[in-house]
């Protein structure tokens, strides 16, 4: 399949040709470029010498091929993957449209910025050239293979997609409602949640703990009593768990209400109940001091929760201020510990070289040179952004996208490529295309959105 880029002032378009403009200018392509479907990339057509192209906006999204290039595909991966397809299928079929006409090739399957959301292009006419094969061989190729979980849905979906009377969407149900099934029953599965929870209990905070513990009980609380094995509780997990849920609401009340006001209102109430049992005051006397009594302890109430919070606050932001200069303190011991004396030789680079004809970028932003690294080409791909996890240069810029660009060899050249960035890629003054490859050399600019750099041999 032929695909171009092209950007203007604001966006980066994919442009995908129809094979059979007849076929396509149509009831799909009209209801689908003029709906805003979920799980479809945004688009407009043109027609240039009587063919027809569809323009699909890109912008700061990142191919699947690309995401997967340095990492495999776990089963939540997939999972995510299959049910974005089977989502967006209905979605279409509420449109009636035909989720066949999917482009599933994974260089244009796109997932946005956040990592939230899995979109497509649509494609009509185009039946053959959208084979799902296409896609279940990128899975069976990226699979983790550590994952048994993800090398049985890898296998099932590729067995599934290869069939001849294969159906997209009763596959994708029969997969999802299958691992669903799996993970209600499998015991073993719910023993290592158990423990990747109290490990996760044991790594986070207070407040996100309180949060995780409830919905934990919330879900034993539904279960059966007198389940065998791993679902069967002791008596003191149980009371253990009741005092927590008791706790738990006797704190969120003294968080609405404060103790003082709280114990001063029990004690007026009763007092009042008193004298009126004993007719010393009147049922309207009564009423009216209850009222004027909770209007006061109401006034009380704020002032001192606002005093509380105003001290919490406080107490938090020592505490957040001795964290970080402890850190600090930390990090310089660490930077400035005595070593043994050694013989002084001469200075050397600890990064990669390449030995003669090697080239490195050396950020050369007036002003700004030391904010940022230098970067040390190697011989898988380098991507540059500002996402910790998925770059491998951190540009810590506004202007920069999360994935900016990726640098790479290849012959004994040197190369860059634009990966849809919002604000751009440019070398020496010329911006790059979206998904455009660039070869470069030893003193040529590279400007990554508003940061220079420049290739140095070394």
């Amino acid at each position: 399949m032929k695909a171009e880029y092209k950007r203007d002032l604001q966006n980066n378009y994919l442009i995908l040709q129809a094979p059979d403009t007849e076929a396509a200018d149509g009831y799909p392509l009209h209801m689908a470029e003029q709906n805003e479907v979920s799980g479809l990339l945004p688009f407009y057509s043109s027609k240039r010498d009587g063919l027809l192209y569809l323009h699909y906006e890109i912008t700061s999204k990142q191919p699947l091929a690309g995401l997967y290039e340095k990492r495999f595909m776990n089963s939540r991966d997939i999972i995510f993957l299959l049910s974005a397809i089977r989502d967006t299928a209905e979605q279409l079929h509420k449109y009636l449209l035909n989720p066949s006409q999917l482009v599933f090739d994974p260089e244009y399957i796109y997932m946005n910025a956040k990592k939230s959301k899995i979109l497509f292009c649509y494609l009509p006419g185009a039946e053959r050239e959208c084979r799902i094969t296409e896609l279940s061989e990128f899975i069976l190729k990226r699979l983790e293979h550590e994952d048994r979980k993800a090398v049985a849905l890898g296998y099932s979906f590729y067995q599934k997609a290869s069939e001849a009377n294969f159906s997209l969407q009763q596959t994708l149900k029969e997969i999802l409602l299958e691992t669903e099934e799996q993970e209600k029953e499998d015991p073993v599965r719910k023993a290592e949640e158990r423990k990747e929870t109290e490990e996760w209990i044991r790594d986070h905070g207070s407040q996100e703990k309180e949060e995780h513990i409830g919905r934990h009980e919330k879900e034993m609380e539904k279960q059966e009593p007198g389940l065998p094995g791993a679902e069967k509780e002791t008596y003191e997990v149980v009371h253990k768990k009741r005092r927590s849920v008791f706790e738990k609401k006797v704190d969120r009340l003294f968080r609405i209400v404060h103790p003082a006001v709280f114990l001063s209102g029990l004690f007026l109430l009763a007092a009042l109940e008193i004298t009126y049992y004993f007719g010393m005051i009147g049922l309207t006397e009564a009423g009216g001091i209850f009222f004027l009594t909770v209007s006061v302890g109401m006034m009380v109430n704020k002032h001192l929760l606002e005093r509380k919070n105003k001290v919490r606050e406080k107490e938090k932001r020592w505490a957040d201020e001795e964290e970080e200069s402890e850190a600090y303190r930390l990090l310089k011991e660490e930077m400035y510990a005595s070593e043994p004396e050694t013989d002084i030789e001469e200075t050397q680079y600890l990064g990669r070289t390449f030995g003669d004809g090697g080239i490195r970028l050396v950020c050369v932003q007036s002003g700004q040179a030391e904010l940022f690294p230098d970067i040390c080409l190697e011989d898988s791909p380098v991507y540059v952004g500002k996402i910790p996890g998925e770059a491998d240069v951190i540009l810590n810029a506004p202007t920069v996208s999360r994935i900016q660009a990726r640098l790479e060899t290849a012959g004994g050249k040197y190369y860059i490529r634009d990966m849809n960035s919002r604000n751009g890629t440019f070398c020496n003054g010329r911006r790059l295309d979206p998904q455009e490859q660039c070869e470069f050399r030893a003193g040529d600019r590279i400007r990554f959105a508003e940061i220079e750099y420049q290739a140095v041999s070394i």
